[in-house]
């Protein structure tokens, strides 16, 4: 009898709160059981008293860890890496049945670090890079001045981010961190980019890690079913720009007060909170545009509000891997205006799947275009569910992700 592949899935962040790198950690979770696989996650998880808690979340087999509370603020977060690691190697050792027989498939950062020493064990192991970790200590990407494998890149950068200097006294112990998650990379069995723009900064930070691209994935046709469905929120206009995400610099939401005096929409409607709240109510109210902003929302009303909208806004300044928010706006046939930042240009087809706008006036064109051209808003909306369903639907991108597992070993 043939012994059952078991993929234990690690990931620093999972449902039911969490981001889009969660998400897309449930996603493939979800598509792997759906095809009969045996899927177990393992997640850090804050003010949780139990050290290993076992139970489902959202139909995933999740084993939740404790997360250490760390009483001193300016060590919280590198004490707080050093103390989970342990902690989740624990848990995903434990849950292995057949090391010869696994595939252990980190999502992140500590679940990578948490994973890599169990290839000594037999099992296989492949990290998924999400974001910017591999060569910025923050993962954003921004501000970045020189190699943080180095002394000197890594003072330079924090120079220029004006880190504390609590911070860069540790700068020697971030510089070690820099080069151990590059060692990291280069252990691992296959390296997942979620875009080829990834894969090709993984390939070029770290030449010996074995790299491949495969983009995260949307459920086109549960997509489908949500969207039909009445949103649940209230008070949302007929006609509306929509921005989706974090009020904060590096999603481009210090751009939306200047975008919505400049475009003046009919409304606006923000899906989400942050520092720059304030800022964008004040500049709907001087334009005298309605604007509803929702500090948290459902995540299924998230994607029939994009699915209503006349246009997602999405001026995200930094270098946005592969983001979930415009995977799932393009399911919902959203008409999208976006920056072509790092992958993003991946995903938008210009004029067919969405709008490239590259700066603030390319930016305001288009959306006010699509505001008053319903003929064209049609004709995006249409291209943007098409190459949802041609490139990332779960069907398309499920089969590579099983490629790759049968190739590295441990097939059912």
């Amino acid at each position: 009898m043939t012994t059952p592949r078991q993929i234990i899935m690690p990931s620093d962040v999972f449902p039911p709160k969490c981001g889009g790198a969660g998400w897309s950690a449930h996603a493939l979770a979800l598509a792997l059981q759906q095809r009969g696989e045996h899927v177990t996650a393992v997640v850090p998880r804050s003010n949780q008293k139990t050290m290993f808690y076992k139970h489902e979340v959202l139909d995933i087999e999740t084993i939740d860890v404790a997360e250490p509370q760390i009483p001193l603020p300016f060590l919280q977060t590198y004490l707080r890496q050093q103390l989970i690691i342990p902690r989740l190697r624990t848990a995903i050792r434990r849950a292995i049945i057949d090391p010869a027989h696994t595939i252990i498939h980190a999502q992140h950062l500590l679940a990578a670090q948490a994973a890599m020493p169990l290839r000594r064990l037999g099992a296989k192991v492949i990290v998924t890079v999400r974001d910017h970790w591999p060569w910025d200590y923050r993962a954003t990407g921004m501000q970045m001045q020189g190699d943080q494998r180095t002394l000197a890149g890594m003072r330079h950068t924090m120079t220029t981010r004006k880190a504390p200097l609590t911070q860069r006294l540790l700068a020697p112990a971030y510089v070690r961190q820099m080069r151990g998650r590059a060692d990291l990379l280069a252990q691992a069995d296959m390296v997942i980019g979620v875009s080829h723009y990834m894969s090709a900064r993984i390939a070029q930070h770290i030449p010996t890690a074995k790299v491949v691209a495969i983009p995260n994935m949307v459920d086109c046709a549960a997509i489908a079913t949500t969207i039909a469905q009445p949103l649940t929120v209230a008070n949302v206009p007929a006609h509306f720009s929509l921005f989706v995400g974090k009020l904060a610099r590096n999603k481009g939401a210090e751009l939306l007060p200047e975008l919505i005096l400049r475009i003046r929409p009919p409304a606006i409607v923000v899906a989400g909170d942050g520092p720059l709240n304030d800022a964008v109510a004040a500049a709907a109210q001087a334009a005298a545009i309605p604007c509803l902003q929702l500090d948290w929302v459902e995540h299924d009303d998230v994607l029939r509000l994009m699915a209503r909208c006349d246009a997602l806004w999405f001026p995200s300044s930094w270098d946005e891997p592969l983001s979930r928010v415009l995977l799932e706006a393009l399911a919902c046939g959203a008409p999208i205006v976006a920056m072509p930042t790092g992958g993003t240009p991946e995903i938008i087809v210009n004029g067919r799947s969405g709008i490239l706008a590259p700066d603030i006036t390319s930016f305001v064109t288009a959306a006010q275009r699509l505001h008053n051209d319903a003929s064209w808003r049609q004709q995006i909306q249409v291209g943007a569910r098409l190459r949802a369903q041609q490139l990332f639907d779960t069907n398309v991108v499920i089969r590579h992700v099983l490629g790759l597992y049968n190739h590295i070993g441990g097939a059912s």
